[in-house]
């Protein structure tokens, strides 16, 4: 009966620290999730960042050549 930063194991819900706020967006989720200052150590050193800077983002691997459902391509069928 896990309910945490990776989900709720029956639903698949991914939610906040209070247990039923719902994310549906990775970072707010990656953010809501940072350890704070409150919290015990987890580990055995520290790293950047640390609250109350953010989270870093990761770069979307696709990079600016991502295109959305429904947006024209600029390649041709020939050239395809």
């Amino acid at each position: 009966n896990t309910v945490g930063m990776l989900g709720d194991l029956h639903t698949g819900k991914t939610v906040g620290r209070d247990g039923s706020t719902v994310f549906d967006d990775f970072s707010l989720l990656g953010n809501e999730w940072q350890v704070l200052p409150a919290d015990h150590m987890l580990f055995h050193g520290t790293e950047q960042p640390q609250f109350p800077s953010k989270c870093m983002e990761p770069e979307d691997p696709r990079g600016d050549r991502r295109r959305r459902l429904g947006e024209q391509s600029s390649v041709s069928m020939e050239d395809a």
